[in-house]
């Protein structure tokens, strides 16, 4: 029996976990790409290449990868980002992939909450992926309150993000959580009903 493959995607704090467990339901393995990635940075090889990259700093006295300073490191830049990408994301790939076959082990279908959904390149299909979007003021809360962050630390944060749009444009069907959360995990159950019946064909 195939199992099916459904990714979550869209910007920082837009919702995408709500959305993503309401999809899993009972019947999916969800699995959280974020905190499969922080998998990676237990690998002494990363590790290295990070401290390299980013400097001794982003260590902790134990030799650990702080990702609260590496994150600061990280969203310094456009030119930082896309550098810890280039380390971390071969690895990251790796971890999800191996994630994803264990899954299709216990469970009748995937669902992948990842906001880098279409830059892995996954050797696996996606069979049908949802954008997840939020309106901009109500994000920054989210982040505020849930990071413990500045308002002005946020925004940047959100900002470093946009280079992304383009990609969650590529999602199959959209969700705004800017509804009422029972209206939210309604609609996110009701597409996962079409989508598993009618066999994930809308991607290509």
């Amino acid at each position: 029996m195939r199992k099916p493959v459904i990714g979550v995607t869209g910007p920082i704090a837009s919702g995408k976990t709500t959305v993503a467990r309401a999809i899993a339901g009972r019947g999916g393995a969800l699995l959280d790409c974020d905190a499969l990635a922080h998998r990676a940075l237990e690998d002494p090889v990363v590790r290295w290449r990070l401290a390299s990259a980013f400097g001794p700093e982003i260590l902790t006295a134990s030799g650990r990868v702080s990702r609260k300073r590496l994150r600061e490191a990280a969203f310094a830049s456009e030119r930082s980002l896309a550098r810890l990408n280039a380390i971390i994301r071969p690895r990251v790939r790796a971890i999800i992939e191996d994630a994803v076959r264990r899954g299709k082990a216990r469970a009748d279908y995937i669902v992948l909450d990842a906001v880098l959904l279409f830059r892995y390149r996954f050797r696996f299909k996606i069979d049908f992926a949802v954008a997840v979007r939020a309106p901009a003021g109500k994000r920054l809360e989210r982040i505020v309150k849930r990071d413990g962050v500045s308002r002005a630390e946020a925004r940047r944060i959100m900002e470093r993000q946009r280079g992304l749009e383009r990609d969650w444009k590529r999602a199959d069907a959209v969700i705004d959580t800017g509804a009422p959360l029972a209206d939210v995990r309604r609609e996110a159950r009701r597409l996962r009903e079409v989508i598993l019946a009618t066999g994930c064909g809308a991607r290509r």
